[in-house]
């Protein structure tokens, strides 16, 4: 029946929402949606959102089952909640309207419980009748592996020596768990989401599954809690989409901020002519997704590499990841001695380690 009522919402208000020539320049120029895409996910959000969840359950994911797996940690979570909230924090306007289907978008706690289905049924349309673990596993390996592949050939001295990673929208922290199991020595990583239920969430799993991972509520716009040039790697997982150009113009500079010279700033989110385009998608699911997406016309019209290349990043390219998502990627401008340092440093640890072999056999020798 939501199907059936969905395809005539859609009948119903193509001609209105996708031929308003002013839409996609309301949306890309300001902080907030369109008026028509206010109207619509007003009445229609949530009947999107449940959609989302028989399909998601068609497939085999349990979402109750996960859910209430999750509020059976309510305790643990509100003391986590307390304990990483940063009460100083103002939310941008945009932040604080609805989207995903909640009135209040991330700041509330079904879309904390509910973000570990709802992360599990992203690529369930992907490959038919496959494991949605499976599915997700590929994708998110997948990610990491085409970062590996950047590095090496852009920034190749940074490949055994990333330890510092920064995860921007972290959410509950499952894309920070990939990043953990496929940079195995780096020492230092955090994920930063503006929803302090999300890192409640994400710092709960850390605990459950023995993650040296920090999670940090803050707004990624302006992370004063993190030094110029400390970071590796920084990615950014599924957020731009979400958000005006304003917010991902300020991401992208902040993200140059903290790069080391020869960093790497990876953007994976999907592909928007893919999308806007109904190259993979129908014109029914395309409008399940928008109207629980305020700024997802604004992202369709974006130009990620030239807003990339104008906050200095070079080597700037676009890789396609899966069927529907891609990732841009960039490296921060070096210094004259940026290779110099990472192998100097490789030739002053490796020369310590032959001075004390040499010591130590000596010291047999004259025994």
């Amino acid at each position: 029946m939501n199907l059936i009522i969905l395809f005539f919402l859609f009948i119903s208000t193509n001609a209105f929402l996708f031929k308003t020539p002013s839409r996609v320049t309301m949306s890309l120029n300001s902080n907030e949606p369109p008026e028509s895409w206010k109207s619509l996910s007003k009445n229609f959000k949530t009947l999107a959102r449940n959609w989302f969840i028989s399909r998601a359950e068609n497939v085999g994911i349990d979402w109750n089952g996960l859910v209430n797996e999750n509020k059976r940690n309510m305790l643990r979570l509100k003391e986590l909640y307390n304990s990483s909230i940063d009460n100083n924090i103002i939310y941008p306007n945009y932040y604080t309207q609805a989207f995903h289907g909640y009135d209040s978008g991330n700041l509330n706690w079904d879309a904390s419980l509910e973000c570990e289905a709802a992360t599990l049924s992203i690529a369930i349309n992907y490959w038919k009748e496959t494991n949605p673990i499976v599915v997700q596993d590929w994708l998110r390996y997948n990610v990491s592996n085409n970062i590996q592949n950047y590095i090496q050939e852009s920034s190749p001295y940074l490949s055994d020596n990333i330890n510092n990673i920064v995860d921007l929208g972290c959410s509950v922290g499952i894309s920070t768990e990939f990043l953990y199991r496929t940079f195995k020595t780096a020492k230092n990583i955090k994920g930063i989401d503006l929803s302090p239920f999300f890192i409640a969430m994400a710092r709960l799993r850390s605990e459950k599954y023995k993650f040296p991972i920090t999670y940090i509520h803050k707004n990624v716009e302006d992370m004063d809690n993190i030094e110029n040039e400390s970071q590796e790697l920084v990615v950014c997982n599924f957020i731009m989409h979400e958000l005006p150009e304003s917010a991902t113009i300020n991401i992208i500079n902040e993200a140059y901020r903290i790069l080391k010279p020869g960093g790497i700033f990876a953007i994976v989110d999907i592909t928007p002519n893919i999308v806007n385009n109904n190259l993979i998608i129908n014109n029914f699911k395309k409008l399940a997704f928008e109207v629980t997406e305020p700024h997802i016309y604004g992202y369709y019209e974006r130009d990620l590499l030239k807003l990339l290349k104008q906050s200095n990043f070079y080597n700037v390219e676009c890789i396609k990841n899966d069927p529907i998502n891609s990732i841009w990627l960039g490296a921060k401008l070096e210094n004259i001695f940026t290779e110099y340092d990472y192998y100097n440093a490789d030739f002053e640890d490796n020369y310590i380690d032959i001075v004390e072999s040499t010591n130590e056999n000596n010291k047999y020798a004259n025994l």
